[in-house]
């Protein structure tokens, strides 16, 4: 089943949110606010939904197209394998924050 975004951010989140935006490089500031296109997001949910014939309505949970998005842009600008891009964003809060959208207000 796709998903156009990831669901309600946890308490920790939260908390850690502004700590851990305060170790983003400056290419991941620019990053964010260019992965916020709507268009983009939708594109990438809609292919997401091709993939198979039920992709869309059935099955387990796909990763939301809006993190798909910011994964591929990390493990592109990294240059890192599929199971490097894993490992790092696993261990690093600073990808990992890099990966949820950041509203404020």
């Amino acid at each position: 089943m796709t998903r156009r975004k990831r669901g309600q951010r946890t308490l920790w989140e939260g908390i850690v949110d502004e700590d851990v935006r305060a170790l983003w490089e400056p290419w991941m500031i620019e990053a964010d606010h260019l992965l916020e296109d709507e268009e983009l997001i939708d594109q990438v949910f809609e292919a997401q939904g091709q993939r198979h014939q039920y992709s869309a309505t059935k099955g387990r949970s796909q990763t939301p197209a809006e993190m798909v998005l910011r994964l591929l842009l990390l493990k592109h600008v990294r240059n890192w394998s599929f199971d490097v891009l894993e490992r790092e964003v696993r261990m690093n809060l600073a990808y990992r924050g890099g990966l949820r959208p950041h509203r404020s207000g």
